[in-house]
């Protein structure tokens, strides 16, 4: 389990990195449905997340 949540924050992270580099409004909108979805990944594994993802950066 420890090894499937280290993979979904590194994954954040790319998303995170991909989207700061993105001038395309569909692209960036895809990217950031991705990084809720990871992160509600995250909270239904246990993981203290925010009710806010997008304040986690």
């Amino acid at each position: 389990m420890e090894d499937c949540i280290a993979k979904i924050k590194q994954a954040r992270t790319l998303l995170a990195a991909a989207m700061a580099g993105c001038d395309t409004p569909q692209i960036e909108a895809m990217l950031k449905n991705a990084d809720l979805e990871l992160h509600w990944a995250l909270w239904n594994l246990g993981e203290p997340v925010s009710l806010h993802p997008e304040l986690e950066k």
